[in-house]
């Protein structure tokens, strides 16, 4: 996706938004910043959440990943964190497990597009000049996030399908997954237009 690889760039990028002491200007600035701040808020909220409710497991950050690198981890370690394990799809009544996946689904297709609709309504404000190297970013991870947990969520319906008690039709699993992944694929425009407003901003100025 073109707006991942042009959100690790960013990091490489300066520039910030100028603060005019026009009085018109300045109503102007501050109401950016507040739609931007809303944008970080939802984002960080949502990848919050993801992680909470168990779609994705926490990265641990560098710590987690130096103890993964001078430790290692089993497979058996490896399979009791996924989404899958913690809703027991393997195990539970298959009719429980289909109704949680969906109930997931359902809940990270609704944040995601919360958050698609502050990303939205900040490239819409006619008002709005920029777009900071923080909101693409943030953006960009939820959408991850919601990338991590449609996986996790097809996967733990490939494991309840798979076994030999499972006799539950999964058609409106199977729905609810087409339509989070409709959100998805809407959020990965979303997130090339906001990258590309900020990267035209930006040579502007240069």
């Amino acid at each position: 996706m073109r707006s991942v690889f042009l959100g690790v760039s960013l990091c490489l990028l300066a520039g910030c938004a100028t603060v005019s002491m026009v009085p018109g200007e300045t109503l102007v600035q501050a109401s950016l910043s507040q739609k931007q701040s809303a944008l970080r808020s939802a984002s960080t909220e949502y990848c919050e959440r993801a992680v909470d409710a168990g779609w994705v497991k926490s990265s641990g950050g560098l710590a987690g990943l130096a103890n993964t690198l001078i430790n290692g981890i089993t497979s058996d370690q490896a399979n009791a964190d996924t989404y899958s394990a913690r809703i027991g799809a393997n195990n539970e009544a298959p009719a429980l497990v289909l109704a949680r996946i969906v109930s997931d689904t359902q809940a990270a297709r609704a944040g995601l597009g919360d958050v698609s609709r502050e990303a939205n309504a900040l490239l819409e404000d006619t008002a709005a000049t920029t777009a900071t190297r923080a909101d693409v970013m943030s953006y960009e991870r939820a959408l991850v996030r919601a990338q991590m947990a449609y996986r996790s969520f097809q996967s733990a319906l490939g494991d309840v399908s798979a076994r030999e008690d499972m006799d539950i039709d999964t058609a409106p699993v199977d729905k609810e997954l087409q339509a989070f992944e409709g959100v998805i694929d809407n959020a990965r425009e979303t997130a090339d237009r906001l990258a590309d407003k900020y990267a035209a901003v930006n040579t502007a100025k240069s």
